[in-house]
């Protein structure tokens, strides 16, 4: 008969690319809109963005 073979962990399978991914998930999805806010043109367009909608959207401005 087959012996199941045992299940190997996500962290395991992806070995030292996996943490390359995180850190790039990461990066992707915080630092770099973190960092985008920061930029005056960012904040410039997202103020005349703001002031184009025709609907209030509490906490911002």
């Amino acid at each position: 008969m087959d012996e199941p073979q045992p299940k190997e962990s996500l962290l395991k399978k992806s070995g030292r690319i996996g943490a390359i991914l995180g850190f790039a998930w990461i990066a992707l999805n915080i630092v770099v809109p973190l960092a985008l806010l920061r930029v005056p043109a960012v904040q410039r367009w997202l103020v005349a963005f703001d002031n184009k909608l025709p609907f209030h959207i509490p906490g911002i401005g």
